[in-house]
């Protein structure tokens, strides 16, 4: 049993392949740590592979090795400088640029195409950054209030944005999973960059489109407020956001994970009394700093 409390941070994930796929092409991962002046970070990312004519699972794979490694060498060297705005938006280009580099060349020796989502959030000092391609999705829950942070590049959201369809029409439309943009297709990208702020103990929640496309975001929202009324830990929330899929025949992988940074001003017996919660977690996370 491994419990979902760490110093700074309280965490969720549950994924789940759907009713009718055999893999789950969707990747997450979560790095938490300190900076060398002590102020706690958290980077949380989600991919998912695209199936169908390629192999999702190896993009998806493709994708997280990369962002380990941007992890373990570029991170630190950000870490320190002063402009972070600026140097994240231009590390996390030139990374999302060369993991698409390495989709399209295994894609040629495969003999398929070679692509997937990737979005990135990263929290420091109560300002988030994010990087983002594809259709998986961020969203803020504060106030018991939920606003998604992230557009979706699939068709039906551009034509929705483009007041040509209705949240509704689109929902439904056979070609609502088809992406405008993504890695390992083209070489030029298009991605979304945004920062802001957050209050301490708000809430961030990222997911593929296996659970949006079953649950909107009406529909998050109630769980979340219902769960935040009866005080259950995020693992339960995101098993029960996983649940609610699922008993909508969810028919596509399902991935979420929720972070919440906690206030500063947590006392030393709050600490002790989470840290005693024996959660089923199974999510591996990565405490290097």
């Amino acid at each position: 049993m491994r419990t979902t409390f760490a110093v700074h941070w309280h965490y969720g994930v549950a994924t789940h392949s759907g009713w009718f796929r055999m893999m789950n092409d969707d990747r997450s991962l979560l790095r938490i740590g300190t900076t060398d002046q002590g102020d706690p970070y958290a980077i949380a990312v989600i991919a998912d592979g695209v199936g169908g004519i390629g192999d999702g699972s190896r993009a998806s794979d493709t994708a997280m090795e990369h962002v380990r490694k941007w992890l373990d060498v570029k991170l630190p060297k950000l870490l320190k400088v002063e402009s972070l705005r600026s140097a994240f938006t231009h590390s996390t280009r030139l990374l999302f640029q060369e993991i698409n580099e390495a989709l399209i060349l295994q894609g040629k020796d495969a003999g398929c195409q070679m692509s997937t989502t990737l979005t990135l959030l990263f929290l420091l000092n109560e300002t988030y950054f994010l990087c983002h391609i594809g259709d998986c999705r961020i969203y803020y829950f504060n106030r018991y209030r939920l606003k998604q942070l992230t557009n979706d590049h699939s068709w039906a959201a551009e034509q929705v944005r483009k007041r040509k369809m209705t949240l509704q029409q689109a929902r439904k439309h056979p070609n609502r999973h088809v992406l405008l943009h993504c890695l390992g297709t083209q070489k030029e990208l298009q991605m979304e960059f945004k920062s802001g702020f957050y209050n301490p103990n708000s809430l961030f929640i990222m997911c593929s489109d296996g659970l949006y496309d079953r649950l909107p975001n009406k529909g998050i929202e109630h769980v979340l407020i219902e769960n935040e009324t009866a005080e259950k830990n995020l693992q339960q929330i995101s098993d029960q956001l996983v649940d609610k899929a699922l008993d909508q025949r969810s028919h596509d992988n399902i991935s979420v994970l929720l972070l919440r940074p906690l206030s500063r001003s947590l006392n030393l017996l709050q600490r002790a009394r989470y840290r005693m919660k024996n959660i089923h977690y199974l999510f591996p996370v990565d405490w290097r700093k």
